[in-house]
C-alpha cells in the first residue's frame, strides 16, 4: 500500500467493485463504513465485517456527516452512477444545493466538486484502483486468439480516437471497422453503443475503451467484464481492447476463457 488507510469510506454505486473493494479492505484489516446509493440489495454487504448505510447521491451534507461520525479519514467513490440521474429532479440537501448551482450540470465538474467537498472536511480520497491493482491487465494480448493485422489497425486507430473522445468528455468506447468509426460512446454507455456499432458494421468489428490524458482515476475508472462481452457477442465482434493499466477488467480469467470461446480477441495496449 502507498499510504496507511486509517479508516477507510466507501461510497458504493452499482455493481460489484465497492464489494471488491470492501471485501479486500477488511481482508487487509480495515473496518469500512459503506455508503450505498443505490437501494440494490446486491452485492450481500450484510456478509462482510462492516457498517452500512444508504442515502440517496444528493444527500451530500448528511452522507459527510455521517462519515465524520465514524472517524472515517480515507475515501473511496466506487460504483455505477447512472450519468442520466443528472437530466432527472433530485431529492438534494442544501450542500448538493450549493455544489449544483456552482457546477451546473456538467457531470465532471459536479463530481469534482464533490471530491472537493469531502477533502476539505478532512478526507483523503484514494484511487478506485488502491485496493484494486490485481484488476488492471499489463500490455499484451490476454487471450490465445490474436488480432488479425488489419484488426489491429482498426485497434491503432480505434484507441487514438477514444482517447481524443475521452479528452473532450464525451464518452470512452469506440466501435471501429475496417477504419472507419461507427459508433462512439455518449451518455448512453458502453454496452448501448457496442449495440449501435454493431448494428451499421455487422459481423466483425471491433471495440476499443479509453481514458483521457488527464483521467481521475478517483472519480472512474474505466471497467470492462462479462455484460461488455456478451454485448461484443451478440453483435459478433471479434476484438476488445483496452489500455493497460488503466482499465479493470472484471473476473478475468473467466472472461478470457469465454472470449475464447466466443472467438474474441482481447487485447490491452499502451
Amino acid at each position: 500500500m502507498k499510504n496507511e488507510v486509517d479508516k477507510l469510506g466507501i461510497i458504493a454505486g452499482i455493481g460489484d467493485l465497492p464489494f471488491l473493494v470492501a471485501k479486500c479492505a477488511i481482508e487487509k484489516g480495515q473496518f469500512p463504513v459503506i455508503i450505498k446509493l443505490s437501494k440494490d440489495e446486491q452485492p450481500p454487504y450484510q456478509d462482510l465485517q462492516c457498517k452500512t448505510y444508504e442515502y440517496g447521491v444528493g444527500q451530500i451534507g448528511k452522507i459527510t456527516q455521517k462519515l465524520l461520525d465514524h472517524n472515517v479519514t480515507h475515501l473511496i467513490l466506487i460504483g455505477k452512477v447512472d450519468p442520466s440521474i443528472l437530466l432527472s429532479p433530485l431529492k438534494i440537501d442544501t450542500t448538493a444545493i450549493r455544489l449544483l448551482a456552482q457546477h451546473r450540470k456538467k457531470p465532471s465538474s459536479i463530481v469534482s466538486a464533490i471530491l472537493m467537498h469531502f477533502q476539505q472536511s478532512g478526507f483523503s480520497i484514494l484511487n478506485q484502483d488502491y485496493y484494486l491493482t490485481h484488476l488492471l491487465p499489463e500490455p499484451g494480448i490476454l487471450t490465445k486468439r490474436k488480432p488479425t493485422t488489419p484488426q489491429w489497425e482498426d485497434i491503432n486507430l480505434g484507441m487514438n480516437i477514444a482517447r481524443g473522445v475521452a479528452n473532450l468528455e464525451i464518452g470512452q468506447t469506440v466501435v471501429i471497422k475496417n477504419q472507419i468509426v461507427l459508433a462512439v460512446e455518449a451518455i448512453e454507455g458502453t454496452d448501448h453503443t457496442i449495440c449501435r456499432g454493431g448494428e451499421l458494421g455487422g459481423k466483425g468489428v471491433t471495440v476499443v475503451k479509453a481514458a483521457s490524458k488527464e483521467h481521475d482515476f478517483r472519480i472512474d475508472v474505466p471497467t470492462v467484464g462479462m455484460e461488455t462481452l456478451k454485448a461484443i457477442h451478440a453483435i459478433k465482434g471479434s476484438v476488445l481492447a483496452v489500455e493497460a493499466n488503466r482499465t479493470f477488467i472484471m473476473e478475468p480469467d473467466t472472461l478470457y476463457q469465454q472470449a475464447e470461446h466466443w472467438k474474441i480477441s482481447i487485447v490491452a495496449v499502451d
